[in-house]
């Protein structure tokens, strides 16, 4: 069995989903209402961007979809960016991709990313811009966004989770029923 490691593939794969994501968050996140709260497709980017692992791309990946946030959106411009990098560090720090090996891990650690970066992002927008009180703040817009982000990831993560083939086997292998190759 030979295996063909393809460097590009995952940048490849790692482009069409911040294409994929940047485009839903200009024409559908602003759509999507519930309460107050909008779903966040660069919170979802960044968090799958991080489950491969390795290196500083997912960190960079998700440092640039902060700030396409914070550039399209109504907020301090950074403040997201440093969330989405925090976070993205913290959901990943091995060398492994996890989200290939454990997709039902992936999925509860990113509810609690969703839930720890939209609040801190909400109580941050509460102090720079005082105005609606904390029960606002908590009822209308972290719940409905965490709500709404986590709704968006699942079929991400579900997608993205199935394995590649970057095996290439020449000559004498075969596929099984759940299409694994296996020698004669």
């Amino acid at each position: 069995m030979m295996i063909v490691n393809d460097q590009n593939q995952r940048l490849r794969r790692l482009v069409i989903l911040a294409l994929v994501c940047a485009v839903l968050q200009l024409i559908l996140a602003p759509v999507l209402v519930i309460g107050a709260g909008h779903p966040n497709f660069c919170l979802v980017f960044a968090i799958v961007a991080s489950f491969p692992g390795g290196g500083v791309a997912p960190l960079w990946a998700a440092f640039l979809a902060g700030l396409f946030f914070d550039l399209t959106a109504t907020s301090p411009v950074g403040l997201m960016a440093l969330l989405l990098v925090l976070a993205s560090f913290a959901l990943n720090p091995q060398d492994r991709d996890r989200l290939v090996e454990e997709p039902a891990r992936c999925l509860r650690d990113s509810a609690f990313a969703v839930l720890a970066v939209e609040l801190i992002y909400q109580l941050m927008l509460l102090v720079i811009f005082p105005g609606p009180s904390i029960a606002d703040v908590l009822f209308l817009r972290w719940l409905p966004s965490s709500l709404w982000d986590w709704m968006c990831l699942v079929p991400f993560v579900v997608v993205l989770s199935r394995p590649t083939t970057d095996v290439l086997t020449l000559g004498g292998g075969k596929k099984n029923l759940t299409g694994k190759r296996y020698k004669l």
